[in-house]
């Protein structure tokens, strides 16, 4: 494998998710073969359309992340394409208040701090005293 070829493969990963994670890079120069059946599997479950389409997708991934406290940068990479995919701020927003009771106050707190910073939402402060 040349780092042409992973950096091909990259690419084309990026594109097709709208976001790049370490990860991919990771093992993609680890063991290309591998990640390249790894990306079917992704297109046969997160990215290719069926019967949901990206927009659905984006909104599962985004409370599905935010539930299991992933990184905020990684939730907003999913806020980002679900904006992208025709989502509205609001329809993100209300995904995560719809799932708040199973998924606990922690998680939804991470999913509104990737949804705001990802849709430039700016919320009032209390002036300082």
């Amino acid at each position: 494998m040349s780092t042409e070829e992973v950096r091909a493969y990259l690419r084309e990963g990026h594109q097709k998710r709208g976001y790049s994670l370490d990860m991919h890079g990771i093992l993609a120069t680890a063991d290309l073969e591998w990640s390249k059946k790894w990306g079917e599997f992704i297109e046969a479950t997160y990215t290719g359309e069926r019967l949901l389409d990206r927009k659905t997708k984006e909104l599962l991934q985004i409370v599905v992340e935010a539930a299991l406290r992933a990184e905020v940068g990684h939730i907003q990479a999913h806020v980002r394409v679900a904006l992208q995919e025709g989502a509205t701020p609001q329809e993100i927003l209300e995904a995560l208040q719809t799932v708040i009771a199973p998924m606990g106050a922690l998680a939804f707190r991470r999913g509104v701090q990737a949804w705001a910073a990802e849709t430039g939402f700016e919320a009032v402060q209390l002036e300082d005293e």
